[in-house]
């Protein structure tokens, strides 16, 4: 096959020591229905010592196939690696355990083929390769639940969103953001994720661009990972503070019944070693407990236990008492960028739809006649406001207002709320960044 000199897509896969699950995702590359003489595919092997770089010597591919030999310095320098290397200005970002169906490639360049600013975020559909049948379980849901509130019509993306192991987007954008940080180990999806929403990226969830994701992950990796996350979560916190309020492990501290959490850093930094050995002799009773099909306390001493593992992550990077104390006790600051935009639902839906498309304001204040129905206000961390959230904003959160503000302008029946999908299909606007 003549390889085209110029590519219009790459690909970028980082890799360590995973040979043949790299093989199974090449040779799913290789079946596309993507034109293969127009892709790359460039191959970060990232400190690999198994038969990787053997493998990737003698492989027969179909496309062209670019390899670059780093030490050990983790996806996010891999990733960049890569992307600097890429010759097309489309890139597509893989995991090595992504076995892509046959139209991935497809479906991600068809979205982007009418927006430079998008980034594509593709399905993942989870097979599971762990040996536990309850964590198997668990970690199913888990997979799944990251793109359940993407399918949700008038969904309004997060930084969150972010997932590398399926993503595309134009390198101009890529590079103009800066890639991925490469001071973060855990986490840089969700550091990247920050920066696109700011630029004004618009995300964009498909199904087609679908691939199966062998997950390889145990309990015992998993309790490791949220350590990590932990770490992670000091590290975003430190660069934008002003994010703090929007992670999901600050609600432990503020909650009434969380008491646990609050006492548990107090132990964790005056006897380290022996609640690390709580913890430990604690992982061991989940097998037990699952043994005698005690399902209710091994979700509950699971989630105990992910949730303490992430905390001593927290402990480890902020190394005190006083660091960890004024870590939680962060202040909101809004120092979000950009206007608010009145509308006027006089006009109708669509008008005020394509308002929002053209100002793209980070908050909005809706009126019908001089009736006033919401405001919506800036949200850290969510992208800013487009058409398409309109109506899902009007059902989750101010239907009633929108039926009494226009039944005192002396409408009946008014048109406007036919067009508005039903509350129960919906997420609410708070859970979006959780």
């Amino acid at each position: 096959m003549v390889i085209n000199p110029m590519p219009i897509l790459s690909v970028i896969i980082p890799t360590y020591n995973r040979c043949d699950s790299l093989k199974r995702t090449l040779n799913a590359l290789a079946r596309q229905t993507f034109p293969l003489e127009q892709v790359e595919v460039i191959v970060v092997a990232d400190g690999c010592s198994d038969d990787t770089l053997t493998m990737l010597a003698t492989y027969a591919a179909p496309f062209a196939l670019k390899v670059i030999e780093q030490p050990g310095q983790g996806a996010a320098v891999a990733r960049n690696q890569g992307a600097a290397q890429a010759s097309a200005n489309l890139l597509l970002f893989l995991d090595d355990d992504i076995e892509a169906t046959a139209c991935l490639l497809e479906a991600h360049f068809t979205v982007h083929d009418t927006h430079s600013e998008k980034v594509v975020l593709g399905y993942l559909a989870p097979v599971i390769h762990s040996q536990s049948r309850l964590f198997r379980s668990k970690l199913r849901i888990w997979l799944e639940a990251m793109f359940e509130p993407m399918r949700q019509p008038g969904y309004r993306y997060s930084y969150r969103n972010l997932l590398t192991g399926n993503v595309s987007l134009r390198a101009d954008l890529f590079n103009r953001v800066g890639g991925f940080d490469p001071t973060f180990k855990c986490h840089e999806d969700y550091e990247l994720g920050i920066r696109l929403i700011e630029a004004g990226a618009a995300f964009h969830f498909s199904e087609e661009a679908m691939g199966y994701h062998h997950e390889m992950t145990d309990l015992n990796r998993s309790l490791r990972r949220k350590y990590q996350e932990g770490i992670a979560s000091i590290q975003l916190g430190r660069k934008y503070p002003e994010f703090i309020a929007t992670f999901p492990v600050m609600s432990l501290f503020t909650h009434p019944e969380s008491w646990l959490y609050r006492v548990l850093p107090v132990l964790v930094f005056q006897f380290p070693r022996l609640c690390d050995g709580v913890a430990v002799m604690l992982r061991s009773c989940l097998n037990f407990l699952e043994g005698i099909r005690a399902y209710g306390y091994w979700q509950m001493l699971l989630d105990r236990l992910l949730g303490y593992w992430y905390l001593r992550g927290m402990v480890h990077e902020l190394g005190n008492r006083s660091a960890f104390a004024k870590f939680i006790r962060f202040e909101v600051v809004d120092t979000h960028e950009g206007f608010e935009l009145e509308l006027n639902l006089q006009e109708g839906l669509q008008a005020a739809e394509e308002q929002l498309d053209r100002y793209r304001p980070a908050s909005v204040s809706i009126r019908y006649e001089k009736k006033f129905i919401a405001q919506f206000p800036a949200k850290r961390g969510l992208e800013r406001l487009r058409g398409r959230h309109l109506r899902s904003l009007l059902a989750t959160t101010s239907g009633y207002s929108l039926t009494m503000a226009l039944a005192l302008a002396g409408v009946t029946q008014p048109e406007i709320m036919h067009h508005l999908p039903q509350p129960e299909q919906l997420q609410p606007l708070e859970e979006t960044i959780r």
